[in-house]
């Protein structure tokens, strides 16, 4: 059965991917013309040529894989790997191995060099900035190697793309935030790294939200980095600076949402709304201690499978992914977690 699932699977991306190919192709028919950046970008993709010579047999040839997180220690990261894992062992030719992009373009854009040099057959990527990495993934198109990126994008067409639903995970949360307010109320957000292209999606979501209730204020937004600890000592300083007045924070991300939690409990507060972002295990137990108020959740391990049979689907095609001026996406349906729904994340799906 599972064997049954993984091929209706590949099948249906199969024709999702020719569908968009299609559309991609026609579109360009019909305007006659690209624009120079596209031109450009597609040219050092290696646009040109629209199928390979011949993909590999996925069930017999010898395949080699690399996963590249941002972080590989991270909860996410290594809940994307495990589910990339598990998917791959259905294919016992299939070597899989994992590279710690250590929070850097420059790392990450080594190891994909490397593994041009060392000749794998595909890359899963989660690209730590979507500029400084859009060469790297040109030049592994290029060299006949699809990469498939998980949750942020790269700047440059490639064979597909598995991503959370950021904006509308932001704007979820904002009117989820909002109703429970009543309306009426003082917001802080705990933002993530500047340029971070998940926390723009999310802040685009949530302030669209936001837009809807003229009287929510929003007082005051800080980076934290994606870090617990920044966003711990950013909300001491929210509660030091606006103290009563704060009804609610919004944290791109659950471990800012926990640092920020740990704050408002250690200053005594329990009247404060705390929303998160991602679904991570010790997000859902704050939940479920009253620490935070709640979170959206992704199945990192379905999404890491889902990229593996992306990837897989086109090691095994004669599609040239390089010639792709549109990169296929798909995504994954996010879950709006508080107290209330929060058991119904079982234990299996808890990363």
């Amino acid at each position: 059965m599972k064997l049954k699932r993984i091929f209706s699977v590949i099948c249906a991306l199969v024709m999702m991917l020719s569908l968009t190919a299609c559309e991609a192709a026609n579109q360009e028919n019909a305007k006659g013309e690209q624009t120079e950046s596209s031109t450009q970008t597609a040219g050092e993709a290696g646009g040109g040529s629209e199928t390979k010579e011949k993909g590999k047999n996925p069930y017999s040839d010898p395949i080699k894989i690399a996963w590249i997180p941002t972080a590989a220690s991270e909860a996410n990261g290594t809940a994307w790997g495990k589910g990339i894992g598990q998917e791959l062992a259905y294919w016992p030719n299939v070597e899989f191995n994992i590279f710690d992009g250590e929070k850097s373009s420059d790392m990450q854009n080594t190891i994909i060099a490397d593994l041009i040099a060392q000749g794998y057959d595909g890359i899963i990527l989660q690209a730590w900035n979507s500029d400084a990495s859009a060469k790297a993934v040109a030049d592994a198109e290029a060299a006949g190697i699809p990469v498939v990126c998980i949750n942020i994008d790269v700047n440059t067409p490639h064979a597909g793309l598995v991503a959370m639903t950021d904006v509308e995970a932001g704007y979820a949360i904002g009117k989820r935030m909002a109703e429970d307010l009543n309306g009426k109320g003082n917001v802080v957000v705990i933002q993530a790294t500047p340029g971070a292209a998940r926390g723009e999606s999310l802040e685009q979501g949530f302030q669209q939200a936001m837009a809807e209730y003229p009287e929510i204020t929003i007082l005051d937004e800080q980076t934290a980095e994606w870090n617990m600890e920044k966003a711990n000592t950013v909300m001491q300083d929210f509660l030091t600076t606006y103290g009563d007045q704060i009804d609610a924070v919004f944290a791109h991300n659950d471990q800012m949402a926990e640092g920020a939690g740990e704050a408002v409990r250690n200053a005594g507060r329990s009247d404060i709304m705390i929303w998160g972002a991602n679904g991570e295990t010790k997000a859902l137990e704050y939940i479920e201690e009253g620490i935070i108020t709640g979170t959206v959740y992704t199945n990192c391990y379905d999404q890491g499978a889902t990229a593996a049979r992306m990837l897989m689907m086109h090691i095994g095609s004669d599609t040239d992914t390089s010639a792709y001026t549109k990169t296929p996406v798909i995504k994954m349906p996010p879950m709006v977690i508080d107290a209330d729904n929060v058991d119904s994340i079982t234990e299996d799906m808890r990363w």
